[in-house]
């Protein structure tokens, strides 16, 4: 009777997808982590805070405004001062920066240092199911959480990271809780923590963030979206002859 109950209890802690022997499709998990950074293919607006801490040095900190609509995404810079006004638009796997007085628009890489360990394609709501694909290459445990480990490899040169690993809970909501990104000789770049999350119109979303340097003990960086909401955009922002005015 005891190992019965023992047996009973075991079964009933596991959850649906162990009891159905089944395991989530990959690109299904890759779709519900695109629905945690945005709203698919409808326009929407965030703040988005980063500021970056290292050893010895005062934080650094820099806030912008992203829109989003579909694949493209448009950033105008709101502070510091010496950075305000400038604007940053992404499509079509290109992305420019255009600097205020200049009437200058430089092409430039996701991949570039935006502020710490933050990169100019994490401040994006880029749809990672367009740049990606997806596989499911095992299990972990990460900060007391079973998750699944989902590797995402760039089908194009431009994409923000050549390799991505996330660590996704098995749970039913599938939140993504830690992901790490490797250059193309396969080094880890940085990882990072996804540390909180908030409602918007009833859905998930991310809100907090924290990126760490594997190398360089002491650097990290927060990043925040604030301020997300659905947004009517036109497309005739994210035209790369807009970015002068």
């Amino acid at each position: 009777m005891k190992r019965l109950f023992t047996f009973l209890l075991f079964v009933f802690s596991m959850p649906l997808w162990a009891l159905n022997n089944t395991v989530p499709n990959a690109n299904e998990l890759v779709s519900i982590l695109d629905s945690y950074r945005g709203f698919n293919d409808s326009g929407f607006t965030m703040q988005t805070t980063t500021v970056s801490y290292k050893k010895n040095r005062k934080p650094r900190t820099n806030q912008v405004l992203v829109k989003v609509l579909g694949d493209k995404s448009h950033v105008t810079f709101e502070s510091p001062v010496r950075e305000k006004g400038r604007m940053i638009l992404s499509r079509d796997n290109n992305m420019w920066i255009y600097f205020p007085g200049t009437r200058k628009v430089v092409r430039i890489s996701a991949a570039q240092k935006l502020l710490g360990e933050a990169s100019n394609g994490d401040i994006l709501g880029t749809a990672l199911s367009t740049h990606y694909s997806a596989k499911i290459i095992g299990e972990a445990k990460i900060e007391e959480t079973d998750t699944f480990k989902l590797e995402l490899l760039a089908t194009h040169k431009k994409a923000s990271y050549p390799r991505i690993v996330f660590y996704m809970d098995k749970d039913s909501q599938h939140k993504p809780i830690k992901s790490d990104y490797f250059s193309r000789s396969g080094k880890l770049l940085k990882s990072a923590f996804y540390k909180g999350f908030m409602k918007v119109n009833g859905e998930e979303k991310i809100h907090k963030m924290l990126f760490v340097n594997p190398l360089i003990k002491g650097s990290y960086t927060w990043m925040r979206f604030d301020n997300m909401h659905k947004s009517q955009l036109p497309e005739t922002l994210f035209n790369k002859s807009n970015l002068v005015n």
